[in-house]
């Protein structure tokens, strides 16, 4: 087990797996260093276990010995993914996606769908990796505790995308940009670059009716053949408005076109560029959505859906007690 750099809030985090992370942590970090771990860890796990409970109707026991059943999205995400599909069906035809080969009855499209909002929406605003990566351990501790798996990419340490190679974009941010730009397709595309680092030509082509409110949802530059391929970026709480009233301004203004960041891009970046060199603020590396740590997650997801686990060694790290002893001098 090693250590790799986290960020500012957590400068020093475990490269291990959920079976071990928290005990790694304990290990290997000072007292200091574990506490504000183990906070943001704790932090994922009980945000996590909130959704199981608030989609389930069940009050949550943490039972390691009873099997449930899975919960990946309630009544309100079903409708609101067949509505994205109905929005984004391919063309010319129609079809549903094919399940997974074990996924039995449940809608790989669907699926799919719940774990992107859900992964999305629960990095949305991370201040930096370390945070993301240690929050992340904690929703996974979560699913274990539930019956199930959420596999993440192995090498999710140094992976990139939302919450890992992008900035942070809280309120104080956002109101700094809109300040400084007076088109609010403008202000909404630099906003998207900096949750997303996304590449200018995703940027470029996002629909109009990509915007669901709290996500944008499309199936990118290149199409899709498969669910893990589908765009899901969830809007940071406080960018929300800014893109609500960029996609207004397309709506009502006719000849907008139908992408809802045109002409806030330009050729080769060079707009999105100058709107951010206007507001002093430094672009994010760009990577492709395919690249992303969330889409590896679907791909994984597609391959081996979460399995019941019971109480075996793989669960021995997560039961730890909230203060494991005396805590180390630093």
């Amino acid at each position: 087990m090693s250590l790799t750099t986290g960020d500012d809030l957590l400068a020093r985090i475990p490269d291990s797996d959920v079976a071990t992370f928290r005990a790694d942590a304990h290990r290997r970090l000072t007292a200091a260093e574990f506490a504000r771990v183990d906070a943001v860890y704790t932090q994922g796990l009980e945000a996590t276990c909130r959704w199981f409970t608030a989609r389930s109707g069940r009050p949550c026991h943490h039972d390691l010995d009873r099997r449930t059943d899975p919960i990946w999205f309630g009544r309100n995400e079903v409708a609101w993914a067949e509505r994205m599909r109905t929005v984004l069906r391919p063309r010319p035809a129609a079809r549903r996606f094919p399940p997974a080969r074990v996924v039995g009855r449940t809608d790989e499209w669907l699926d799919i769908l719940g774990l992107y909002r859900f992964l999305g929406g629960f990095v949305a605003g991370s201040p930096g990796r370390g945070y993301t990566v240690v929050r992340l351990r904690g929703a996974q501790a979560a699913f274990l505790l539930h019956g199930m798996r959420l596999e993440l990419p192995p090498d999710l340490n140094y992976s990139v995308g939302t919450g890992m190679s992008t900035g942070r974009l809280d309120t104080t941010t956002v109101e700094w940009i809109r300040e400084r730009t007076a088109d609010p397709v403008d202000a909404a595309a630099l906003a998207t670059m900096l949750f997303t680092g996304a590449t200018t030509v995703e940027l470029g082509c996002v629909p109009r009716v990509a915007s669901t409110g709290d996500a944008l949802v499309f199936t990118g530059p290149i199409g899709y053949s498969r669910a893990a391929d589908v765009y899901v970026w969830v809007i940071p709480p406080a960018a929300r408005a800014l893109l609500q009233q960029a996609y207004d301004l397309r709506e009502t203004h006719a000849g907008g076109g139908s992408k809802l960041f045109a002409g806030a891009v330009g050729a080769a970046g060079g707009r999105l560029r100058e709107t951010a060199a206007r507001c002093g603020i430094a672009l994010p590396e760009s990577h492709h959505w395919h690249r992303s740590w969330i889409r590896q997650t679907g791909l994984l997801r597609g391959q081996d859906q979460p399995e019941y686990v019971r109480n075996t060694d793989l669960l021995f790290g997560l039961r730890l007690v909230s203060r494991p002893g005396p805590l180390r001098g630093e």
